[in-house]
């Protein structure tokens, strides 16, 4: 008996096996029968290369790289009269923070700022006028403010009297506000130098207290 229970448990035993090895074999073949999905090709970009496609016109053409020494199509040739490359090309006046100075180079003459785009307006010549600002620190220089270099940028309604009252003492001005664009600050570090080019304004020391 116990002979004949361990056959039959072996006979159970090995078409367990038999059915396990037909179906991964089926498996098997149906797996590799199935297509392969194709991979998405990605298109990596180089910078490097000068033919890329961020480099690339609407049409195609190269439009430009940025980079003088790599070559350029006809569009960025044609700019090169404004990129900030060939204004850096150029040879202009900079400060020491290496901003273009634009103030020197209206006074050596580089270029002449037009009055107004409107043909037929009188041209007012720019107002030779200094202005010297009290600083509130005792060793901060004061301020020496040329009417001269804003009047070729700017009209005189453009600042009084709505930023500035035109009389001597009535602008309780700081640096706090005008870090805050009140006063000069509604140009300074947005369109004009940078307010840590503090040397720039403060320019005339302080007189020394008679003893």
């Amino acid at each position: 008996m116990k002979m004949s229970s361990m056959n039959n448990r072996l006979i159970i035993l090995f078409s367990l096996l038999v059915i396990l090895a037909f179906s991964v074999t089926g498996f098997i073949t149906e797996t590799e029968a199935a297509p392969k999905k194709s991979a998405k090709r990605v298109q990596k970009v180089n910078p490097d290369d000068p033919t890329s496609v961020i480099y690339l016109g609407t049409k195609g053409k190269l439009a430009g790289t940025g980079d003088a020494s790599k070559p350029a199509g006809i569009g960025y040739q044609k700019g090169r009269a404004w990129h900030p490359q060939a204004l850096e090309a150029a040879g202009l006046p900079k400060d020491k923070f290496g901003l273009i100075d634009w103030a020197k180079i209206v006074r050596k003459g580089y270029i002449k700022p037009k009055h107004s785009l409107t043909k037929g307006v009188d041209e007012f010549p720019p107002l030779q006028m200094d202005v010297i600002i009290k600083a509130k620190g005792d060793y901060v220089n004061d301020v020496r403010y040329p009417h001269e270099i804003h009047t070729w940028w700017l009209k005189c309604e453009v600042c009084h009297p709505k930023i500035f009252i035109p009389a001597a003492g009535q602008n309780n001005m700081s640096m706090v506000g005008i870090v805050q664009g009140k006063w000069c600050g509604r140009c300074h570090n947005k369109v004009a130098f940078p307010l840590s080019n503090c040397t720039r304004c403060h320019t005339v020391p302080k007189k020394q207290a008679s003893k």
